[in-house]
């Protein structure tokens, strides 16, 4: 019988109020800002999320990356304002230029996503 190893890689997105960090299955968002009135960290496990929301920076263009938990409606953060994602304990604003690496955003949401694909899957063939 073969045994499926999953490496745990971790990947940290830095934003201009916080930073995201995905290790397996555990998401920590943790915010930097002198004005943020939430949570300074929050952590979250991956099953607890429906979605996430990512808005890439451009070059004049800031961007966010907005965890979505279970129960509320993904396409609410798909015209929302970074001054709104700015103030949610759940997102972080991507800087437009002097972005650190903004594959790191990449990385993170497409790990982020496989792995909610993942989820339901089986959650489907367990039904």
């Amino acid at each position: 019988m073969r045994q499926r190893i999953r490496i745990m890689k971790e990947i940290v997105v830095q934003g201009m109020n916080g930073e995201m960090v995905v290790e397996g299955d555990k998401i920590t968002v943790k915010h930097t800002g002198p004005l943020f009135l939430g949570k300074r960290e929050v952590v979250l496990d991956i099953h607890s999320l429906q979605a996430v929301v990512y808005k890439k920076a451009h070059l004049l263009i800031n961007g966010f990356l907005k965890l979505v938990p279970k129960g509320d409606n993904p396409m609410l953060y798909q015209t929302a304002t970074l001054h709104q994602m700015g103030k949610d304990e759940l997102a972080i604003i991507l800087r437009a230029f002097e972005n650190t690496n903004p594959q790191d955003a990449e990385d993170f949401y497409t790990y982020v996503v496989g792995r909610l694909d993942q989820i339901k899957a089986a959650e489907n063939n367990h039904l």
